[in-house]
C-alpha cells in the first residue's frame, strides 16, 4: 500500500548516511521519489543530489508538449519552482548546483526569467552619444529596460548588472542565488551575466527579424534541447518528431514490391546508438572513484530501494512482457507469445534483441502517438505494442518468407499490424461515418448544422489520413445514439480500440463503457467492420 508522501518523506530523512544513499540512486528513481513526495516538499532530498542527477532529472521534468508527436518545449516556470526548492536549502547550496550545471542550460533557463543589462556597457554607449553632442539621444536598450522595470515592478542591481524580471514567479529565489554567485563564484557569475546580457540586448532591440538565423536565445535553447535529446537517446528514448515520423511511415501498406520493407531510418538510427553504447560499455570497467559508494553504502541503497517499493514508489519487480497464461484458442496474444517463446528457446541474444525492439516500439507510442486525446501511459503502450505485433503476425503476407523461417524483427511485424489498424479500422470507420452522415437529418437546426459540419471536417481528415484529429468533435453523435458514439471514439483513434467483451454475436446492441481492448486479432477487426456497416441503422433509423 502506498504511503502518504509526508509519511514517506519522514522515513527517508531518517535513513543513515542519507547523502550517500541519495547520490547512489539512478536519476529515474530519484525523479519518481520527488514526484511521489511532491517537488515543494522534496528540498532536503534534492539538496543532497549530485548535479549530474539533477541534470538527468531535468531532461525529463522540465520539457513537455501538449500533443504527442510535437517538439517538447522547455518549461521555465517549472525550472523556477526547482530553483525555489533548491534555494530553500540555502542560496549557497543552490548557487553551487547552478555553477556546476551545463552552462548553456543555465543561460537558457535564466534568460527565460530575466533580462540583464550590463551597466558599464550602457555607460560607455551613453558617453559616446554625448561625445557627438546628441544630448537628447538615449540608448534604446536602457529605455526599454526602464519601461520593463516600471511595468513589472521587479528589478535589481547585482555586480554591475541590472536584472529585470520577465516573469514574477521565483524572483526572490533567483536574486538570492545570483547574489550568492556574485559573492562566492564571481568568475562564473560574470560569464553568465555577460552571456545573458548579450541575449537580452537582442531580445529587447528585436534584432532577430533582421537576420535569417535564430536569435541568440533561441540558438542557446536549441543547443540545450539537442544535448538533452542526445542524452535521452542514450537512455532508450525516441524524440516526438521522430516517433511521429515512424508511425506515419508504418501506417502505409508495406512490402508493395513483394518483399518485406527495409529498416526505416528512425529505427536504424535508434539501434545504431544502442549498439554503440553497448560496445562502449563492453570494455574494461572504469577505475573506481573516491566518491563511488562503498559496499556498505550499496547495501544501504538496496535497503532504501526496498523502502521505496514498500511505499509504492517503485514496482516490486519488472513487469513481464507477457503473462504466464495459456496460448490456446482464447488467448488474444497467442501469436506474439509463441514468437517470443521461440526466440527465447532458440537464442538468448535474439530474444534480448526482441525485448529491446518491444521497448523501442513502446517508447515510440509514448512519444509520438495520441491515445484517447492524451499521451499513452507506459503500461498502455506496452500492451498496445504486443497487440499490434500479434495482429501483424496474423496478417503476415503469404508471399513473404514464413515467420518461422525468417524470424523477422518485431519492428517490421509492428509495421504490418499498424498498417492494418490504420487502413481496415480507423480509415474504414471514418469513411463509413462520412457516408452515413450524409443521410442523417435532424429536426433541430442546430444539431443538423453540427452534423453537416462534422461530416465535412471528417471528410477532410479522411483525405489527409488523420481521422483521429476530429475525435474530440464527435459529441453531437451522442444525441443520436450514445453507444455508437462511445464505440466510434475508440475506433477513430490514432491507436484504435474496441469495447471489452464478447463480440462473437456480432454488432448486437451496445452499451456505453470505458473498458476497451487493444486490437490484436482479425476477428476484432471484423467486429469493427460489422459495427461501422451497421451505422446507418444506428444513426439514421
Amino acid at each position: 500500500m502506498a504511503q502518504k508522501p509526508r509519511t514517506l518523506l519522514g522515513r527517508i530523512l531518517e535513513t543513515p548516511d542519507l547523502a550517500r544513499v541519495v547520490q547512489g540512486l539512478e536519476p529515474s528513481v530519484l525523479h519518481r521519489l520527488v514526484r511521489q513526495c511532491g517537488l515543494e516538499d522534496s528540498g532536503p532530498i534534492i539538496a543532497l543530489a549530485t548535479t549530474e542527477q539533477l541534470m538527468r532529472i531535468f531532461d525529463h521534468d522540465l520539457w513537455s508538449s501538449e500533443t504527442a508527436g510535437e517538439e517538447e518545449q522547455f518549461d521555465a516556470d517549472r525550472f523556477g519552482l526547482w530553483l525555489e526548492v533548491l534555494a530553500e536549502a540555502g542560496a549557497e547550496v543552490a548557487a553551487g548546483k547552478i555553477a556546476e550545471m551545463d552552462f548553456d542550460f543555465v543561460t537558457a533557463a535564466l534568460s527565460r526569467h530575466v533580462l540583464v543589462l550590463d551597466l558599464r556597457s550602457i555607460a560607455i554607449e551613453q558617453a559616446a552619444i554625448r561625445a557627438v553632442a546628441d544630448l537628447d539621444a538615449m540608448d534604446d536598450l536602457a529605455v526599454a529596460l526602464d519601461e520593463q522595470a516600471i511595468e513589472d515592478g521587479l528589478s535589481g542591481e547585482i555586480g554591475g548588472f541590472r536584472v529585470v524580471a520577465r516573469r514574477g514567479e521565483s524572483w526572490d529565489a533567483l536574486m538570492a542565488v545570483l547574489t550568492s554567485l556574485d559573492a562566492n563564484r564571481h568568475a562564473f557569475f560574470g560569464r553568465l551575466m555577460s552571456r545573458c546580457a548579450a541575449i537580452s540586448t537582442e531580445y529587447i532591440e528585436d534584432n532577430g527579424g533582421l537576420f535569417e538565423v535564430m536569435t541568440a536565445q533561441e540558438q542557446v535553447l536549441s543547443d540545450v534541447a539537442a544535448g538533452r535529446e542526445e542524452r535521452r537517446e542514450q537512455e532508450g528514448y525516441v524524440t516526438p518528431p521522430l516517433a511521429a515520423a515512424f508511425l506515419d511511415l508504418a501506417r502505409h501498406p508495406v512490402g508493395s514490391d513483394g518483399a518485406p520493407p527495409p529498416c526505416d531510418h528512425v529505427t536504424a538510427g535508434y539501434f545504431r546508438k544502442i549498439d554503440q553504447r553497448e560496445r562502449a560499455g563492453s570494455g574494461e570497467p572504469a577505475p573506481r572513484r573516491d566518491d563511488t559508494p562503498a559496499a556498505s553504502t550499496e547495501h544501504q541503497v538496496h535497503r532504501f530501494l526496498e523502502t521505496l517499493q514498500d511505499a509504492g514508489v517503485l514496482p516490486r519487480s519488472k513487469r513481464p512482457l507477457l503473462g504466464t497464461g495459456s496460448s490456446g484458442p482464447g488467448d488474444r496474444l497467442s501469436r506474439i507469445r509463441g514468437f517470443l517463446l521461440h526466440a527465447q528457446e532458440a537464442d538468448a541474444a535474439v530474444h534480448a534483441r526482441r525485448e529491446a525492439e518491444l521497448g523501442y516500439l513502446a517508447n515510440v507510442l509514448i512519444a509520438g502517438c495520441s491515445f484517447q486525446s492524451r499521451r499513452f501511459r507506459a503500461v498502455e503502450a506496452a500492451d498496445a505494442v504486443l497487440a499490434v505485433c500479434n495482429l501483424g503476425l496474423e496478417n503476415w503476407p503469404r508471399h513473404w518468407p514464413a515467420v518461422e523461417e525468417s524470424e523477422p524483427d518485431l519492428v517490421t511485424v509492428f509495421r504490418m499490424g499498424w498498417s492494418v489498424l490504420h487502413e481496415r479500422v480507423c480509415l474504414d470507420a471514418a469513411r463509413r461515418l462520412v457516408e452515413t452522415l450524409r443521410d442523417v437529418t435532424s429536426d433541430d437546426p442546430e444539431v443538423q448544422t453540427q452534423l453537416t459540419e462534422l461530416s465535412q471536417r471528417m471528410g477532410s481528415q479522411l483525405k489527409a489520413g488523420t481521422p483521429w484529429r476530429e475525435r474530440d468533435n464527435l459529441d453531437v453523435l451522442a444525441i443520436l445514439d450514445q453507444p455508437s458514439w462511445a464505440t466510434l471514439l475508440g475506433l477513430l483513434d490514432e491507436c484504435p480500440v474496441v469495447p471489452r467483451g464478447d463480440r462473437s454475436a456480432g454488432p448486437r446492441p451496445l452499451r456505453v463503457t470505458t473498458e476497451f481492448e487493444f486490437i490484436s486479432e482479425n476477428r476484432q477487426v471484423a467486429w469493427a467492420r460489422d459495427f461501422v456497416e451497421s451505422l446507418p441503422d444506428r444513426l439514421v433509423g
